[in-house]
């Protein structure tokens, strides 16, 4: 009886039903690429005031909380406004949950306006390129630029991806053998200069084990929304539309 008694008592003591903090509060400052607060931004259910702030409050629930520690959070709520490219507030709690009356600075946050003018971008600059296996798409994206989430966009993510091969993420857009693979094009002059690394290596154990790296020139050109590249590069040769772009990220599909 007693054995059994326990038994029934046991749960109870692992779990109990109390209040949990789905989302802390929630702080910070909204600014454009100059630092310029931007007002009338929708952040989750709330709008920034003239000074670029917002605050998110808390939200709570009942549920069963284990005494081994509270479940951890995690925070995704979107950020909009016409005329700017949408960003989503995100942030975790890592193994554990907060505390009622937590209050999370999320400091301050960059919004990019949407470029609709591709006039406007600056190609003569250095770019770095990625290419899809059957190089048809190229995202190019300029070098040396910091890493800030407001920046670094979708094209810039796919230039990344399609240039290191993330073999174990089951992602295979590189040729045979072929572990790393970085392009960088030099625009600054009607000279095209390329440099292109090809890192081989294994891809189950990441290990590097061969660099093969050449430098060759040739030439660009633009006309309005098209591209073209004719070097001794056979991979990235060929006249391509530009179907999206931003101030420093295009992306390219041959014709």
């Amino acid at each position: 009886m007693k054995s059994l008694i326990l038994l029934l008592i046991f749960p109870l003591l692992i779990f109990s039903c109390t209040k949990k903090v789905v989302r802390p509060k929630l702080i910070g400052v909204i600014i454009d690429a100059n630092g310029v607060p931007v007002d009338s931004c929708k952040v989750g259910e709330t709008f920034t005031d003239k000074n670029g702030r917002f605050e998110l409050s808390e939200i709570t629930e009942m549920g069963f909380v284990s005494l081994f520690g509270r479940n951890p959070i995690f925070i995704a709520e979107e950020i909009t406004k016409t005329d700017y490219e949408k960003r989503h507030l995100s942030a975790e709690s890592g193994r554990g949950g907060v505390s009622e009356g937590s209050v999370w600075d999320m400091d301050t946050i960059r919004l990019r306006k949407i470029n609709t003018d591709f006039s406007t971008i600056e190609l003569k600059d250095v770019w770095l390129a990625g290419i899809t296996k059957n190089l048809d798409t190229i995202f190019l994206t300029k070098k040396g630029q910091d890493y800030d989430k407001g920046e670094i966009d979708f094209i810039a993510n796919n230039c990344d991806t399609y240039s290191r091969g993330y073999y174990f993420l089951g992602i295979d857009n590189l040729p045979k053998n072929v572990f790393e693979r970085h392009i960088e094009l030099d625009l600054t002059t009607n000279i095209l200069k390329v440099k292109r690394v090809l890192i081989y290596g294994n891809t189950t154990t990441s290990e590097k084990t061969k660099y093969d790296t050449i430098y060759t020139q040739g030439n660009w050109k633009q006309e309005y929304k098209t591209i073209s590249l004719n070097t001794s590069l056979p991979e990235i040769n060929g006249i391509y539309n530009v179907v999206d772009f931003n101030y420093k990220s295009i992306q390219l599909v041959k014709k």
